[in-house]
């Protein structure tokens, strides 16, 4: 069912908290990137390690959100829209506390397993909620949380740190995501959701006299018929595009994010200070870059604007591997490719959320984020061993002859399947 009416306030402050949401859950991540020197000197580990570790959350992440989604459809997308960003409050508060490398990875198991599963609750309430023609820059709104939230946490670790150790980094991250919990107990349930025939189970829960047998027996019924749906026919169809096209951008996008630091450090000298700064400038701009995307995605439509922001991309990765011998040209296409390359993620929540059906949609929407995560977490685990064998320029030059090539292709096919 299409939301037909305008714009209302409600709908800018959902788009807002969602927004928020998201931001809380990048800061996280991102913060645990920026303090991994003084981590790994503090705990006596290596950068292997440390990517071990990056990966393990995103594995969780995975595992997180393929239950997540049918519970979302089962009890409605409010409860879990609140329920997880109290999980990555939580383990956000804990790594401040972690008192050795043991505890240190179970806070940051916690905090990153349940971070990545706000992606598709965010989009799946936010879709649900807002009026058709207003998506595109709401949704990039929603998405562009993520840059905010890194350069959120490049900010807390450059001015925390120094004077006041790591760990403040982490209760200073804590304190935001809190106020935003308390703010979305204000939400509401979405109007597609509420509405949908088959979504009886919210009633279910809470009726007198329910056993928790029978609680766990309906609960069982409803992943298999869900997952029964979603793996079959043209939603499996569906599905597969939508995974081969996000893992892509996920190769392409992670490869430079991970890489751009060593690469400005060994090219260019920079120092660990420096490489935070352009990342924050750079995370910045790739807010405008999301924003963009989702907008102009509502009046080209979503296969010209994917197929204009890679191909820009693709052109600015060459510029910064084979012309960019001074670091002023090489910031010129790393800013660039923040707005062009990054700006892609700014119109993928609508690829996993608009071509199913509200009755399975908070499932697709956390199996084609499970997707995602699982990506960055074969990243996370074998970039170390590429940067140690191969060098960051070979890997990176990737994403031009693999990876962004076979997103452009996916997109193209994707975008013409049925709806």
């Amino acid at each position: 069912m299409e939301k037909s009416e305008g714009l209302k306030g409600y709908h800018l402050l959902l788009a807002f908290i969602t927004f928020l949401g998201w931001m809380i859950s990048a800061m996280d991540a991102s913060l645990f990137f920026f303090l991994g020197p003084y981590l790994m000197d503090q705990f006596n580990f290596g950068f292997q390690t440390f990517g071990f570790i990056v990966g393990g959350g995103f594995l969780l992440a995975v595992i997180f959100s393929l239950v997540i989604g049918p519970v979302m459809d089962f009890v409605g997308r409010k409860l879990m829209f609140q329920w997880v960003l109290v999980f990555v409050t939580i383990g956000t508060f804990l790594s401040g506390l972690a008192w050795d490398f043991t505890s240190l990875v179970v806070f940051r198991l916690i905090a990153t397993g349940s971070a990545f599963a706000e992606y598709a609750v965010g989009a799946t309430i936010l879709i649900e909620s807002i009026p058709k023609k207003h998506r595109g820059w709401l949704i990039g709104m929603m998405a562009s949380g993520w840059p905010a939230g890194t350069a959120l946490a490049g900010g807390i670790t450059l001015f925390s740190v120094p004077s006041l150790g790591w760990r403040s980094s982490f209760f200073i991250a804590a304190i935001p995501a809190f106020i935003i919990i308390v703010i979305r107990l204000f939400v509401e349930e979405s109007d597609q959701f509420k509405k949908e025939p088959e979504n009886h189970t919210v009633s279910f829960v809470f009726q007198e006299r329910v056993t928790f047998r029978d609680f766990v027996s309906t609960l069982n019924h409803t992943f298999h018929s869900l997952y029964k749906k979603l793996l079959s026919g043209t939603n499996l169809y569906n599905s597969a595009l939508v995974w081969i096209y996000i893992n892509s951008s996920v190769f392409s996008y992670s490869l430079l994010l991970w890489f751009a630091p060593y690469w400005m450090q060994d090219a260019f000298g920079l120092g660990l200070t420096q490489i935070i700064y352009f990342t924050i400038v750079g995370s910045v701009i790739s807010i405008f870059g999301y924003i963009c995307c989702g907008w102009l995605g509502d009046y080209i439509g979503i296969r010209k604007t994917n197929f204009i922001f890679i191909l820009v991309a693709i052109s600015l990765i060459i510029w910064m591997n084979h012309f960019s011998e001074e670091l002023f040209s090489f910031l010129v296409g790393y800013f660039l490719w923040n707005f062009f390359g990054a700006g892609i993620w700014g119109i993928i929540p609508r690829l996993f959320t608009e071509k199913f059906h509200t009755n399975i949609r908070g499932t697709a929407a956390s199996i084609n984020s499970a997707s995602c995560w699982f990506g960055w977490a074969i990243i996370s685990i074998f970039s170390p061993l590429a940067l140690e064998y191969i060098g960051y320029h070979i890997v990176i030059y990737l994403s031009v002859i693999i990876f962004l090539p076979i997103a452009l292709i996916t997109n193209w096919v994707m975008t013409r399947s049925p709806s």
